[in-house]
């Protein structure tokens, strides 16, 4: 963790980016759950399902597809 090789930061941006596609993963799965059917499913509160919503958004953004496009093969690659 302490180098400061390009491609080993590339490759840490790259696992953080893993990770947190998979956060956003879980969210989306949460999302689809309380989609599968008419009505109020499994999450009773509209407030939270809208934050889980959000969260999904801002996850896969700026913690997975910034990371890895910018951080991960930007210093992997070039």
């Amino acid at each position: 963790f302490l180098s400061s090789n390009a491609k080993d930061i590339g490759v840490l941006y790259l696992i953080y980016a893993l990770f947190s596609g998979l956060v956003g993963t879980a969210f989306s799965v949460l999302i689809r759950l309380e989609l599968s059917g008419p009505g109020v499913q499994f999450i009773a509160d509209n407030q939270l399902y809208n934050s889980i919503i959000t969260a999904h958004a801002i996850i896969m953004i700026f913690f997975m597809v910034m990371p890895a496009l910018i951080g991960g093969f930007g210093n992997f690659l070039l």
